[in-house]
């Protein structure tokens, strides 16, 4: 049965969304539960995983992310300055979403070959091949 949503209820569905999109210019992580709900937000996590190796120009957040999610059983999503989405499990980089075509051009792709790239609108995902 379809659920048909409230005027009030779409309106705090924005409202949580903007709220989403502002805390995300801060420092920290957002923390997701495997239902899909954001638990925490602006959190720093500790995670020290020494043998993460990561492709040349990978910063901070990406050293966290990787580290995270291999001293976890958590995948980590990595959203950079420049827009790029990585993933990241058990502290390798596992995958790669570019959210403008045009960036392709002026882009290195940091994911070791061989990789799978699929093409949806303006958005490229990539994929470690298994």
């Amino acid at each position: 049965m379809l659920d048909i949503l409230s005027r009030r209820d779409r309106s705090e569905i924005q409202n949580v969304r903007g709220t989403i999109k502002e805390l995300a210019q801060l420092d920290g992580a957002f923390v997701v539960s495997d239902q899909g709900i954001v638990v925490s937000a602006c959190r720093y996590l500790d995670a020290a995983a020494s043998n993460v190796a990561l492709p040349y120009g990978m910063a901070s957040r990406h050293l966290a992310g990787a580290s995270i999610s291999q001293v976890t059983n958590a995948v980590a999503i990595v959203v950079s300055e420049s827009s790029m989405v990585r993933v990241f499990d058990d502290g390798k980089l596992v995958g790669e979403i570019i959210p403008e075509l045009w960036l392709m051009d002026h882009y290195n792709v940091q994911l070791a070959a061989p990789y799978q790239e699929e093409v949806v609108g303006d958005l490229a995902v990539l994929t470690a091949k298994a």
